[in-house]
Formats: structure tokens, sequence, C-alpha cells
């Protein structure tokens, strides 16, 4: 079984936000993790309507986990703060020392094609794994597609995924996806198309020899783990992947740097979390470079719970 120390869950009581708050509820059971449910109260109006709405929330909050998770309530805390939610997020994960935020399925707004999505803009901040959930949760996740890269990133990926639970008794597809080195140096200086063909196929078993050694380094079951190289756009070949296997997660890394590729050539990432049909967990290299992680701050009963979160206003 699975061992985290805590999720971090956001909700703006939406129902995209209850959708996220299920996973969440499902993946602490999974891996016995304490869960904390995270609201941001805007900060731009009075301090005694920031005070009131602060209290209106916690009270909701409450009133919701002690009706549908009853028993697991006690596992179950709430913070509620006023400021911007990607502020708060990020300081709650930290503070918490987080493994996993968990968060609803972004909507289109005008300035994201600039600034990027809140899950974006919360990877560049706290350099943690983010699962952005699309789809109702009906259980653990069955069929799981990984982009993989290869490099020495691709094994503390998977590990990532393991220690966090989504990876639990699932089918899973490792994916590797981009065009052959130097194919189109060889197309420029007029090597025959026969040649270019033999080099691709060559290039695509040394692609499949690393990922064996990659999913055998994981320590994956071989009958539960199918490998797949494709020489392809990665996002066409993961989106291809999504549909014929109808996976309910994508397992995605991330670089620190999002912003320059959406501005220079665009992101895979930022298009998947936009468009996917199914979760998508996000995993920054740095986290498992630097992921460390410290002891869990200590617990506080609800009543005490309820003060501290009035003093943050």
């Amino acid at each position: 079984m699975t061992a985290l120390g805590r999720i971090v869950c956001a909700t703006d009581f939406t129902t995209r936000s209850d959708l996220a708050l299920s996973r969440a509820v499902l993946l602490a059971r999974q891996t016995s993790a304490r869960l904390t449910l995270v609201h941001a109260v805007d900060p731009r109006q009075s301090e005694r309507q920031v005070r009131a709405q602060v209290n209106r929330a916690y009270v909701r909050l409450l009133s919701q986990v002690d009706q549908v998770f009853a028993s697991e309530s006690a596992a179950i805390e709430i913070d509620v703060r006023a400021g911007g939610p990607l502020a708060v997020i990020a300081s709650v994960a930290g503070e918490t020392n987080a493994d996993l935020v968990v968060l609803a399925a972004p909507q289109q707004r005008r300035l994201d094609s600039i600034v990027g999505t809140t899950a974006e803009r919360l990877l560049r901040t706290v350099g943690r794994p983010v699962l952005v959930v699309h789809r109702e949760a009906r259980g653990r996740y069955r069929q799981v597609a990984m982009a993989v890269d290869l490099s020495n990133m691709s094994l503390p990926m998977i590990q990532t995924a393991s220690r966090l639970g989504v990876l639990d008794n699932a089918e899973t597809t490792l994916l590797h996806a981009t065009s052959a080195p130097h194919e189109g140096m060889l197309k420029t200086v007029g090597v025959d198309e026969q040649a270019i063909e033999e080099y691709r196929r060559g290039w695509e078993d040394d692609a499949r020899q690393r990922l064996q050694a990659i999913r055998t380094a994981a320590e994956m079951e071989v009958g539960r783990t199918q490998l797949l190289v494709r020489t392809e756009a990665p996002a066409h070949a993961i989106r291809q992947l999504l549909e014929r296997e109808q996976s309910d997660l994508l397992t995605i890394g991330a670089s620190r740097w999002v912003l320059l590729k959406r501005l220079l050539i665009g992101s895979v990432g930022d298009s998947l979390l936009r468009t996917a049909m199914c979760d998508v967990l996000v995993i920054p290299h740095r986290y498992f470079i630097v992921g460390i992680r410290k002891s869990d701050p200590p617990r506080v009963s609800r009543g005490q719970r309820a003060v501290t979160v009035l003093s943050r206003v």
C-alpha cells in the first residue's frame, strides 16, 4: 500500500471542484494521506466582508465534509484564506509540504494564452505534482498513459507517480514520441528514403530497448505495462493513445521552462491540460530532484483550526 503524507485539494464550490474533491478523497483513502481542503476568498473588499466570507466558506466546507465523509472527516482539514487562488494554494501546499495538489480542470480565460492556467503557474511556483481532474472519480485509475522522454528524468517521474498511488493495479502505457534525431538533416543532404526508413527503424528499436530498461528499473509489471514508440509529434501521439486506450489518466513531466515553451514553440502540456478528456498528472522535474520530504506540521483540532483560519484574514 502506497503511503503519502499530505494531499491538498483546491475548491471554489463549483461542480468542477466537486469532481476534484471526489478524486482527492479517493486518493487519500488509497494512500493513507491526510487531506487539506483549500478555499480562497477575494481580498479586494472590506475587512468585514472578507471575514464574513471566510466564515461562511469555512462553515460550508465543514458541513460538506461532515455530511459526505462522515467517519473519515477527522482526516480532512479545512483552510480558508483571503488572497488570490494561486497564492493561497501555493502557501498551503508549502506549509503542509504537500505531496500532491489536486485542482479542477481549467476554464478558458482571455489571458491564459500568455500567463498560463492556475495549474501551470502553480507548477512554476511550488514545484510539486499537480493533478488536474477532468472527470468523475469512479474508482482507482485503470488505464494510465505516461509520456516518457527517455532522459534521466523518466525513471524518477515514474517512481513519483507510483508513490502517489495513481499506478496501483493500473494498466500502464509508456509512450515515447518524437521524430528520429537528424532525420530532417538526412533528407536535406539527399539520403534516399529506404536508408532513412532503416535509420528510423533502428532508432525505434533503440528507443524501445531504453523504455524496457526504464520499465525494469522502475520495477513495473511486464504484463501490466505496454511500451509504445512513435515517430510523430508528441501531442498527436498522446491524443491518439488516449482515444485508443480510453485512458483515465495521463502523466507528463514538466521542466522549469514551461513559460518559455509557450511563448516560443507552444506547450504540449498546456494543450493537454485544457483539452484532455481524462485526468492529467503533471510532475515537475525539480520535484524529484530536490523533493526530500520534511516531517508534517503538527495537527490541530477542528476548534483550533477555526481560530487559525480566521487569524489569517
